[in-house]
């Protein structure tokens, strides 16, 4: 068919593309590539999985666990989603525990707290962010575990009868087969690949042998497939002749499966190896075949392409695979028109990513500190940022961490030799451009899929008056607790509505808004919050929700009870124990505020009990109180700041909980100069207010130059009252839900000396767990843990994904002499 001239005049193409880059072919083959691309990407999609430090667990342990969000076509990290969720669920699918996860930041690690109330049994643990639950693919990741609580017994039956499930009686020499041909169809006048995968009626997989005959009775071509049912089928295929599958059978006649009929119109991309070379071979079917018919060739890896070819008629193209990261590519065969042709898809095996682990020494003593060197690489050695976990565990007591694998995991296995992943790939349902391939006929621009802000974190509502009237034009002020020390203010619109676009803060954050007009006087009203932030409501899909073997629990379970007793330690009292000790003295009289938050012992302090005493006054009038604080020209000073200067900038400095706040005037009343000192004050609602510290001497000039005219330093209480959403006061205090803060994960600090001397055994099986791992721009990371008591070895696992979207496990094991 004239390979050698097609390849030439590939070359020609080649030579074009570098110097002109004007041919039509050409410019009509980089259309197809931009159109297509823009296509794949506009589509989005998530993919989400879960880790966790083990899979069983007792009551009142921490489950750890590690969720990461990646793009389902690249499998690079995704920030499309702002919040990912994690729950954990029973039986009936009712909710134990949930958290949100920055997925926007990439902190996605969490923690769990089992309760003593949990019954033995199975239990999931969920990923998922709205956009995946959108998806009708891997909508979510679902992880098991099981939970043993000695006083409640699993309920269910768990006992399994190894030999005794009866299984459905089928005639033995009943075969299903289903044949893949290469391509996607059966291509005439060229030598034709086909993949069969055989089953029993069952679906199990079936291992068979035979041949297959043309209608001339004449033997073209043999066939055995493997233990997993799979194997090939290759000869010259005539147009107007018909196939037929014959498979021996001892002693009885040959089952007979007609082959897929030749597609007279059909075109073909498939994969031949040339002088060790793997190459892809377009094929027109002999009816449509043309020596200039045009067709385009696209190489897709993830959301990536990767390669790109043209020819006409039938013609070879190398496949350069230097130019894919290792996994599965896609080949797209499309004509002139851009109508799709055939597909076939290849695993590249090269292009590794490395990850070494490296200790800085290979046997430790008890208690002694480990440390190890984490480096992530590319193909081409260069650094690799990479999200990663890393857990160690004590391999002796391998039965609490070692995975244990559910009954059915439908994953397909990473070790497959070449031969195998290309079975595997040839029996797999076509369709990876199958979503794409609508979008290209669409006459409209193809928007691609931009992250958009997630307003789920916001505080936003309105404030209305005594009758449900929106009240405009006031000034509402949010205090953040002591952890957050936030400060800001907004003021509502004609409908009373406000907000505050926060993207995220910590779960369990208090704040405090209250309502002030423009004098900082505060208005009776009432806050009416919106509820932003909704848990989806989630079924989990029956066969997601996978079981273990009830031997491996049992297995885990008497571990379990081995090591509780060798920790139970008892002793003597009086050998290793403290006798009792009584102390006498003065106590002291409570200040009624936290004295570590007070900043000088030559400060000035108004205390809680004068500021309960002010009631309906502001905040702005307590200062006055203090000694040197004076008001002149409608300005605060400080006796000993720069009297010489008057206006707001001789003003002291205000501070609220530890954050500077601006001196701007601009929502003043027009006619009026107040103070911006007061007008900063009197929206603080004074029951809100632990102390107030005053700086009036040198100690102040710790805040730099503004400190030299005085600090007035605010401290909130860091307990803030209980949510009352009736009152109509001006005043709303309210707990919200935000990204979930993991519990740490607790390990003895050695390097102590009164701990690392300690009699106390130290009998840790996880000896470290950190789920927030980054390396720096240099692909590297420090880890460090310290060594336990017992002699034994330590294995090192250290799981995640590169920016690249390769994902990686490295274990390194260490030894306690």
């Amino acid at each position: 068919m004239g390979y050698k001239k097609t390849s030439l005049f590939l070359l020609a193409c080649c030579m074009l593309t570098n110097i002109f880059c004007q041919t039509p072919a050409l410019q009509q083959l980089d259309s197809l590539a931009g159109k297509y691309m823009r296509a794949l990407k506009s589509l989005g999609g998530e993919k989400i999985w879960l880790h966790t430090d083990r899979p069983v667990y007792r009551v009142g342990d921490i489950i750890f666990f590690k969720g990461f969000v990646t793009n389902a076509l690249s499998g690079k990290p995704s920030r499309q989603s702002h919040i990912l969720f994690v729950d954990m669920v029973d039986e009936q699918d009712r909710t134990i525990n949930h958290a949100i996860l920055n997925a926007a930041q990439f902190k996605t690690d969490g923690s769990f707290i089992l309760p003593d109330t949990l019954s033995s049994g199975h239990y999931w643990l969920r990923a998922y962010t709205n956009k995946s639950l959108q998806q009708k693919q891997d909508p979510m990741h679902v992880q098991a575990i099981y939970i043993i609580n000695s006083l409640k017994p699993d309920s269910h039956d768990l006992s399994v009868k190894k030999n005794t499930t009866a299984s459905i009686s089928v005639a033995d020499d009943s075969v299903r087969v289903q044949f893949f041909p290469e391509g996607g169809t059966m291509v005439g006048g060229a030598n034709t690949l086909l993949a069969i995968k055989t089953t029993d009626q069952n679906g199990k997989p079936m291992p068979v042998s035979g041949f297959v005959k043309d209608n001339q009775d004449s033997v073209v071509a043999s066939i055995q497939t493997d233990s997993s049912g799979l194997g090939k089928i290759q000869f010259f295929c005539w147009t107007w002749r018909t196939y037929q599958l014959h498979l021996t059978r001892n002693n009885k006649p040959a089952l007979r499966y007609k082959l897929p009929t030749v597609n007279l119109f059909g075109a073909q991309v498939a994969v031949i190896e040339k002088e060790g070379i793997r190459r892809l071979r377009v094929v027109l079917e002999d009816s449509i075949f043309r020596k200039d018919k045009t067709s385009f060739v696209l190489g897709i890896s993830g959301d990536s392409l990767c390669f790109s070819g043209v020819g006409r008629g039938s013609f070879d193209l190398v496949i350069p695979e230097y130019r894919f990261p290792k996994g599965i590519a896609h080949f797209l065969l499309f004509d002139d028109q851009m109508n799709f042709l055939s597909e076939r898809s290849l695993y590249i095996p090269g292009n590794e990513t490395t990850v070494t682990l490296t200790s800085d020494k290979q046997n430790y003593v008890a208690r002694e500190k480990v440390s190890i060197t984490l480096q992530v690489s590319d193909a081409a050695n260069k650094p690799q940022v990479a999200s990663f976990m890393v857990e160690v565990n004590d391999i002796s007591r391998e039965a609490f961490y070692e995975p244990i694998k559910p009954m059915k995991t439908g994953s397909v296995d990473k070790t497959l030799s070449m031969e195998q992943w290309d079975l595997y790939l040839l029996t797999q349902p076509t369709g990876f451009n199958r979503q794409v391939l609508p979008l290209l006929k669409q006459t409209a621009p193809i928007i691609s899929d931009i992250e958009e802000i997630d307003s789920s974190l916001y505080i936003q509502g309105k404030v209305l008056d005594d009758r449900n009237r929106p009240l405009p034009k006031k000034i509402i002020t949010l205090f953040g607790d002591a952890k957050n020390k936030l400060f800001t203010t907004d003021t509502t619109d004609a409908y009373g509505r406000f907000q505050f676009p926060f993207t995220a803060y910590d779960d369990k954050t208090k704040f405090n808004l209250q309502v002030s007009d423009f004098s900082g006087r505060l208005v009776a009203a009432k806050i009416d919050l919106d509820t932003l932030l909704h848990y989806p409501k989630v079924v989990t899909p029956a066969v997601l929700k996978q079981r273990f073997m009830i031997e491996e629990i049992e297995t885990v379970r008497k571990a379990m009870i081995i090591q509780s007793k060798k920790d139970t330690v008892l002793q003597k009292r009086g050998k290793e124990w403290l006798a009792d000790v009584t102390v006498t003295g003065l106590v002291k009289k409570d200040l009624g505020y936290d004295v570590k938050k007070r900043q000088s012992l030559f400060s000035k302090i108004i205390p809680p009990e004068v500021l309960a005493r002010m009631s309906g006054n502001s905040l702005g009038n307590a200062i006055f109180r203090v000694p040197g604080i004076h008001l002149r020209n409608g300005y605060v000073t400080v006796t000993g700041g720069n009297s010489f200067t008057i206006g707001a900038a001789a003003e002291p400095m205000v501070i609220v909980d530890g954050v500077p706040i601006s001196s701007d005037t601009s929502d003043k009343l027009s006619g009026s100069e107040p103070s911006p000192v007061l007008l900063a004050l009197n929206r603080i609602d004074p029951s809100t207010v632990e102390f107030i510290e005053v700086l009036t001497g040198p100690e102040a000039a710790m805040y730099g130059v503004r400190g030299g005219n005085g600090v007035i330093i605010v401290n909130t209480r860091s307990r803030m009252l209980p949510d009352d959403a009736n009152k109509i006061n001006g005043i709303r205090n309210l707990v919200v839900n935000g990204f979930h803060v993991p519990e740490n994960f607790e390990q003895r600090d050695y390097s102590v000396k009164e701990i690392r001397n300690t009699k106390i055994p130290d009998t840790r099986t996880l000896l470290f767990w950190n789920g927030d791992g980054l390396t720096d721009n240099e692909g590297k990371a420090n880890i460090s843990f310290y060594a336990a008591d017992a002699a034994t070895t330590y294995t090192v696992t250290v799981t995640g994904i590169t920016a690249s979207g390769v994902r990686f496990q490295k274990q390194l094991q260490v030894s306690r002499k």
